[in-house]
């Protein structure tokens, strides 16, 4: 167990564990049919299988509408935005081209959401 953690709910288990996984550099510890145990860095991020509530949008190719309502959004450092970038996208998702209204144009955090639309920030970790 660590000392900070966060549930995310999921209607497609699999899916949204391997894109944060992939997107972001998670690596899975553990879990079964109804939760995936993500770590990075100590920080664990806990999937969990709800039933559907989203339609199923990666048959029809389009990305999920970003769900605006929530009240937390978590941000994450990764090694190559770049690369971070063209994963989401492959797997649903997406991470956005320019950083968010509110933030200089030369920040370096981005807006992005996985294949359920949940918003999540990213950066590039300073190299």
């Amino acid at each position: 167990m660590t000392d900070v953690d966060a549930v995310l709910f999921a209607n497609d288990l699999a899916t949204v564990a391997q894109f944060y996984c992939e997107v972001i550099g998670f690596s899975r510890r553990g879990g079964d049919d109804d939760h995936a145990v993500l770590d990075c860095h100590g920080f664990e991020l806990i999937v969990h299988r709800i039933q559907a509530q989203v339609p199923d949008r990666a048959a029809a190719g389009t990305v999920a509408p970003r769900q605006t309502s929530g009240r937390i959004r978590l941000s994450f450092p990764v090694d190559n935005l770049d690369s971070a970038r063209v994963s989401a996208a492959k797997l649903g998702g997406k991470v956005d081209d320019a950083p968010p209204p509110w933030a200089s144009r030369d920040a370096n955090f981005f807006l992005g959401q996985d294949p359920e639309g949940n918003v999540f920030g990213i950066s590039e970790r300073a190299r």
